[in-house]
């Protein structure tokens, strides 16, 4: 097909956002086209033909994914993932695996309690820190494992990077500011909600047809449901 452009010219811009993500990938944080176009000076139909022949190159070659982040105020952006992000510990280093423990404890206490919220999978920051509290994982304090900044991570790290999303709630009855949690756009991405709900539940001893709602949530009409 006749695009008008060089092909050789098409190619080194390729390269060029490969090498970009690559390189950036690793804080998992959103990119924003409007700076990869700046940083790479390309733009317009170059910049999409080149971004489309890279995404192919990145999942056919690395196995990562690159998603269009939806509703975003900042303009246009994207988060790069590989599918077995959230089952393959060979990804992460140590620090990285302590993390991902927090944040599984957390998005699996979303997703359970979702049923019991006024807002599905959405929970107060209070209720979040006494339940954490309940596991002897304090807000405020250093971690044993976890480390000094339990806090920044689930405050600002994790947000940042859209696996949580933490929602400011000015409530004018009660003349105080709220915090309201649920799963980010990356986490809904990366975590298979069916295996969070089983290991929950076999950590929690139970047959994950003790959790009613949440069973019917996950399985349906499934025919693969699991056994009794």
């Amino acid at each position: 097909m006749e695009t008008g452009f060089d092909v050789g010219e098409v190619t080194t811009h390729r390269n060029e956002i490969i090498t970009y993500i690559l390189n950036g990938i690793s804080n998992k944080l959103p990119i924003k086209e409007k700076d990869m176009s700046t940083a790479l000076n390309a733009k317009g139909r170059m910049l999409t033909m080149a971004f489309q022949q890279a995404k192919l190159v990145l999942q056919e070659t690395y196995g990562i994914l690159v998603a269009d982040v939806p509703d975003t105020k900042s303009g246009k952006c994207f988060i790069c993932y590989n599918e077995d992000a959230a089952k393959c510990h060979l990804l992460y280093d140590e620090e990285q695996l302590r993390q991902l423990t927090l944040l599984f404890i957390v998005l699996s206490y979303l997703f359970m309690r979702g049923s019991d919220a006024p807002d599905k999978n959405n929970t107060t920051e209070e209720d979040l820190v006494n339940f954490l509290d309940g596991l002897r994982i304090k807000f405020d304090s250093c971690h044993e494992y976890f480390g000094p900044n339990v806090k920044k991570l689930l405050t600002e790290t994790f947000v940042k990077q859209l696996y949580l999303k933490r929602d400011k709630v000015i409530s004018e009855m009660e003349a105080e500011t709220k915090f309201f949690y649920s799963w980010g756009y990356r986490a809904h991405v990366e975590f298979d909600k069916k295996l969070v709900f089983e290991s929950t539940a076999k950590i929690l001893k139970k047959h994950p047809s003790v959790f009613v709602a949440k069973y019917n949530e996950i399985y349906g009409d499934d025919e693969n449901r699991m056994q009794e």
